[in-house]
């Protein structure tokens, strides 16, 4: 396994002020942090495909091998649900997005697109608790009470999916489908999902932090589940918070190894192991940091959780004899 920084906390998206950074600088501070890897997040203003000229694309190749690293990933946030609207038409919009993002994988030496199959923008849609047992899409009706409107919205996303897929086989890449909600609530939703979409270039990205649970039995069987189909990893801890009485509160994402993380790295990463991963893990931050005296992090906040995470798994990866990349342990002083 290799460490990637995955760009997106250079997007500006949750930063104070909106501070952002250019893909070429995120590339710089991941060749200086000592990562092996970047993952391309692929949205304005990091790298939206349809901005980025044939000039461009070399130029970025030959920064890479200048800065000696790999591209882990082009990473994608989507939704291939179909619109409210008979007129509306998102899922033809997606595919044409996620044709784009498959085509810059290939101009720059990536062989994974990371993907979602729908996505909210947060943990669940506003119908969610209305189903009758599935999630609901749609206000209470019969259709609901049937789950009908959740048939309808895996079929939909299966068929996008399918679609997508193909054109990703065609181009040698390989899609991974990281398990999140909307559609894929679990990640046994997630296999059964690529079961029937049934291409061979759409695998899975399976995320410690977002398994259903973190009981050593289950972390392993859920792991042995994707052995063949996991190409892909990101490395996030969400650490949960409870109000008076122990209520569920909140959640932050913390760095891996730190005092609030209570996630079982070395038992997922042996696990990873076992069943042959040799795929990336992908540090991301895309969440809020919130900072002392209560403000928004910014860019030095988030170049601080890249340079901890980096060092939290490259000593643990070693020490498991399974890190297969050649940069040092630990980092000199200008790295740092």
């Amino acid at each position: 396994m290799k460490l990637s920084l995955d760009s997106i906390g250079y997007g500006g998206y949750f930063t104070r002020g909106g501070e952002s950074a250019p893909l070429d600088e995120a590339m710089r501070r991941a060749a200086r942090f000592g990562y092996d890897a970047v993952c391309v997040y692929a949205h304005r203003p990091m790298a939206f495909p349809m901005d980025i000229s044939a000039g461009r694309r070399k130029a970025l190749r030959d920064l890479a091998a200048q800065l000696d690293l790999e591209f882990g990933a082009v990473v994608c946030c989507t939704s291939f649900q179909e619109g409210s609207h008979v007129l509306l038409y998102p899922q033809e919009k997606e595919i044409l997005y996620v044709r784009s993002a498959i085509d810059l994988a290939v101009d720059l030496g990536a062989r994974i697109v990371r993907i979602l199959a729908a996505f909210q923008g947060y943990f669940q849609n506003p119908y969610a608790a209305k189903g009758y047992g599935m999630p609901a899409f749609e206000s209470r009706s019969r259709r609901v009470s049937r789950n009908e409107d959740f048939l309808e919205a895996w079929h939909d996303v299966r068929r996008g999916l399918r679609e997508v897929a193909l054109y990703a086989h065609d181009r040698g890449v390989v899609l991974a489908l990281q398990t999140h909600p909307e559609i894929t609530g679990n990640n046994e939703e997630t296999l059964a999902l690529i079961g029937e979409v049934n291409v061979a270039s759409l695998k899975v990205g399976l995320d410690l932090p977002l398994l259903e649970s973190f009981e050593p039995g289950f972390v392993r069987d859920t792991v042995s589940s994707m052995k063949g189909l996991m190409v892909y990893s990101h490395t996030i801890t969400l650490a949960k918070a409870a109000t008076v009485g122990g209520a569920p509160y909140s959640w932050e994402e913390v760095t891996p190894g730190g005092p609030k993380d209570n996630l079982p790295w070395e038992l997922f990463l042996q696990s990873c192991k076992e069943i042959g991963y040799d795929g990336v893990l992908s540090h991301e931050q895309c969440s809020p940091i919130i900072v002392r005296g209560h403000e928004l992090g910014g860019l030095d906040t988030v170049d601080e959780r890249y340079r901890e995470a980096r060092a939290f798994f490259r000593p643990l990866l070693e020490r498991l004899g399974c890190y297969t990349g050649h940069k040092p342990v630990t980092l000199s002083a200008d790295q740092g």
